[in-house]
């Protein structure tokens, strides 16, 4: 039974660990904010054709989307018995599931096709995923 504990303390240490590794919010501003000034056409060479294209008052918009749906590692714990004419078992999943991620990205141009804002919304690590470095 310790054996069984220590492992349900270490798997919880090591998925703990794991979440604090992910992508923070700052960086994928950073890496977003990095195409400020860049020409429209460049992103659209860069990145792929926009999910969406609009004008609102007299400003342009360009919109990407992305959307995933991850399986996440699950963790069984199990404990059964049996005695006479008696058997019974409980089982919990932790940490298992399905997640859905999604990523929506807008950008604003100008007339002359610069960009002049920048904006993103949804999963951290799906959006460090959806947008390109800037290498220029």
């Amino acid at each position: 039974m310790r054996q069984l504990q220590l492992l349900v303390i270490a798997t919880i240490t090591a998925s703990l660990s794991v979440g604090c590794a992910s992508i923070k919010p700052a960086e994928v501003d950073t890496k977003l904010s990095a195409w400020q000034g860049a020409q429209i056409d460049t992103l659209i060479q860069t990145w792929g054709v926009p999910t969406a294209d609009r004008e609102i008052n007299g400003k342009k918009y360009a919109e990407w989307n992305t959307r995933e749906i991850k399986n996440r590692p699950s963790f069984n714990i199990g404990v059964g018995g049996f005695g006479g004419n008696f058997f019974g078992s409980i089982g919990t999943t932790l940490f298992g599931g399905k997640k859905d991620l999604y990523c929506t990205v807008q950008v604003g141009y100008n007339d002359q096709g610069t960009v002049f804002q920048t904006n993103w919304n949804g999963d951290p690590q799906a959006c460090d995923s959806a947008i390109p470095e800037r290498t220029d």
